[in-house]
């Protein structure tokens, strides 16, 4: 009987046990639903030469206003002969982004401090001496000449910063323009916060600008050349390469009269020993308080900041458009071109001395 017990022991142990298993409770995968919606970048946007933050140069404009929230975001700005765009507001109105009507954009303007800002820290509100140190010294091109309420940094040729006062008003970001060439010449004479310098003669002289009136003085001796010359309603005053390697002197004006402004240019060139006129008295753009009243605005709120370029045979006339009804742009576009002919003559020393546009309106 031990014997078999002892039998049975060894074979009931010859048998593995079955092993336990040791069962985890399943962990249920955790499901992340997309947001409702579209994800928009939040400011401050970042301004670079080609947009400002998610908004390109270059896209359409139904593609740009798909981005922007729900709501009347789309204008149109079209008085004839001055400016025709359509202008998407974004961002609370402190981007506007705008280009020719059911086009793309061309131009994006920021007009709200803490919207956005470039990767050196310039932003609505900065102060000249910052724009410098950002985005570097202003770019001097000789047949290029500009308002000077307008700056275009070295370090960002496509945009166009507005200043009031000292301080950055509007920051206007556009597709730089090829250059085939920049007209040269002789070397400007120096000047100062009070004179610009010209090369009427190659010689050289300078121009001081008092009031309405222009002062030229040959650079050598400060000899007055002829007598002042007066541009009634005087805007600014630069001179211009010409491709004779000499400069032009123009002159931008505006009159206004309370229901119509209009902005004026005059150019002057050096014959023989006189100053005569190069461009007459030319209108360039005219705005009304209906064609104000139109686009929802006050004349007396609207400014033109302008920009005149030598061409072979011509001066053209661009620039900026702008509505500023409080402390903000509301407004701004780039309008249309104006094209100006120049020519040569021969006038009496009377008109040569006192070649004003008051006669142009």
């Amino acid at each position: 009987m031990k014997t078999l017990a002892l039998l049975l022991l060894v074979a009931c142990g010859s048998h593995d046990s079955p092993p336990i298993e040791n069962k985890q409770p399943e962990r249920q995968k955790r499901v992340i639903e997309p947001p409702a919606g579209k994800v928009r970048p939040l400011p401050p946007h970042a301004i670079r030469g080609d947009g400002v933050g998610p908004y390109k140069l270059g896209a359409t404009l139904a593609d740009l206003l798909d981005q922007l929230p729900s709501g009347p975001r789309m204008a149109t700005l079209d008085i004839p002969g001055v400016v025709h765009r359509s202008i998407l507001r974004g961002e609370d109105d402190a981007i506007l982004i705008g280009g020719e009507p059911q086009g793309r954009a061309s131009f994006i303007a920021v007009v709200g401090g803490e919207v956005a800002r470039t990767e050196s820290g310039l932003h609505v509100g900065s102060t000249r001496d910052e724009l410098v140190r950002a985005l570097g010294a202003p770019l001097q091109e000789p047949d290029r000449a500009r308002d000077p309420r307008v700056i275009v940094p070295s370090g960002m040729r496509g945009a166009r910063v507005i200043l009031d006062g000292e301080r950055v008003a509007a920051i206007v970001v556009t597709t730089p323009e090829p250059r085939d060439r920049v007209l040269e010449g002789c070397a400007r004479p120096a000047g100062d916060d009070k004179k610009f310098g010209i090369c009427l003669s190659p010689a050289g002289e300078t121009v001081s600008v008092e009031g309405d009136d222009l002062y030229v003085r040959l650079a050598e001796t400060d000899r007055p050349l002829g007598l002042p010359m007066h541009i009634p309603g005087l805007v600014f005053a630069a001179p211009l390469r010409n491709p004779e390697g000499r400069d032009d002197l123009i002159a931008v004006a505006r009159s206004d009269d309370g229901q119509m402004r209009t902005w004026s240019i005059v150019a002057f060139r050096l014959e023989g020993n006189r100053v005569v006129r190069s461009v007459d008295p030319t209108p360039l753009y005219q705005l009304s308080a209906a064609n104000a009243r139109w686009i929802g605005a006050d004349l007396r709120d609207i400014e033109l900041y302008l920009e005149v370029q030598s061409r072979p045979d011509a001066i053209e006339v661009g620039g900026l458009f702008t509505t500023k009804p409080g402390d903000r742009f509301r407004d701004i576009a780039v309008i249309s071109p104006v094209p100006v002919q120049r020519h040569r003559v021969k006038v009496g020393p009377t008109e040569a001395q006192d070649a004003g546009v008051s006669d142009s309106h």
